[in-house]
């Protein structure tokens, strides 16, 4: 038997009361698993910035010096 099966059958023997519990964990992943689908790898921020003829480390430094 697989994990989702397995799941499924412990859902299947909750009470009203645990269920909620259960409902409002599963709100909570979805939100954690949309923050986390929203933040890019490393490996694509260097593609996708690979064509940027500035240097981006050196705007940086730049920009706080002129802020401090």
């Amino acid at each position: 038997m697989g994990l989702k099966e397995i799941i499924k059958k412990d859902i299947d023997n909750l009470r009203a009361d645990e269920l909620v519990i259960v409902a409002e964990q599963i709100k909570n992943i979805k939100k954690v698993s949309k923050v986390r689908s929203d933040v890019l790898p490393i490996e694509e921020i260097r593609r996708l910035t690979s064509t940027s003829k500035s240097n981006w480390a050196e705007d940086i430094i730049r920009e706080r010096q002129e802020r401090g």
